[in-house]
């Protein structure tokens, strides 16, 4: 439906969760018509001994800009890095941020402070009480994190939903959280920053993006502008996937514009 198509959100093998290098990710990209893509590997700044970071960043930050070059011309490429709990070593990642000249930080909250990512913790004995509380607690990391506001956009703003879900089915009420949501969204507007719209949700159980039209609905009323679109590929297969479906929802919720970051200003691309 949409042929202006830009990724903001794709992992190499340079995550460890990754699978494919950044050139086989641009030549995914080009082969489906993409514009651009960023790409933005994890930094988990807790994971960072563990996880070899110091290695992985300049490992990926090097190799985008090589398959910059290698696509000039044939697609835009933004260098860039997902960071995640940045207050676990606030040294650390001044150290990431300052050795790199990103074009995009992407900034997202997998886990609580001192707390397994969400991904990894098991929560079919949880209750919806337990759910709501735990999900209030990330709206307020998120309020610090963006305080901070040493990044461009935030990822996957429900990201908890992904995998708070019981044996019953009971998850997050989102209805019980619209003040701290609102919260979120007012100081993301007034700090300049974007809000993600993550695509992968739509590919997984939970068969919506992170966030919902409504919250995106939400973030325009109360004044924003800045959005960024990302599949969260971590394969080839998925560069690119649910981007239409993202462009849509943004064109509904009152959109003309989505934001695509080069040398940590935002240019605005056109939905079309």
């Amino acid at each position: 439906m949409y042929s202006n198509l830009f990724d903001s959100h794709t992992h190499t093998d340079n995550s460890f969760d990754g699978h494919h290098s950044a050139m086989m990710l641009c030549e995914s990209a080009v082969e489906n018509g993409l514009s651009g893509i960023a790409i933005t590997d994890h930094c988990d700044i807790e994971l960072f001994d563990e996880q070899n970071l110091s290695l992985r960043i300049k490992q990926s930050f090097f190799e985008a800009l090589k398959a910059r070059d290698v696509f000039n011309g044939r697609l835009d490429l933004s260098c860039g890095i997902e960071l995640a709990q940045p207050f676990a070593s606030p040294e650390k990642t001044e150290m990431i941020l300052s050795s790199y000249h990103f074009d995009f930080v992407l900034c997202s909250t997998h886990a609580l402070p001192g707390q397994l990512d969400f991904a990894l913790n098991y929560y079919k004995n949880y209750s919806a009480k337990q759910f709501n509380i735990i999900f209030a607690c990330y709206l307020r990391q998120l309020l610090r994190v963006i305080h901070w506001g040493r990044f461009d956009s935030l990822a996957h703003l429900t990201y908890p939903l992904r995998y708070a879900i019981n044996k019953d089915g009971d998850t997050v009420d989102l209805s019980l959280h619209r003040d701290l949501i609102d919260e979120v969204l007012k100081l993301l507007i007034q700090k300049g920053k974007a809000l993600e719209i993550n695509t992968s949700g739509l590919r997984q159980n939970l068969k919506t993006t992170l966030p919902t039209l409504d919250v995106i609905k939400r973030y325009r009323e109360l004044g924003g502008e800045l959005l960024t679109v990302g599949s969260d590929a971590h394969l080839t297969t998925h560069v690119g996937a649910g981007l239409s479906e993202g462009m849509e929802l943004a064109k509904e919720a009152g959109f003309d514009y989505i934001a695509f970051y080069r040398n940590r200003k935002p240019e605005m691309k056109k939905i079309s």
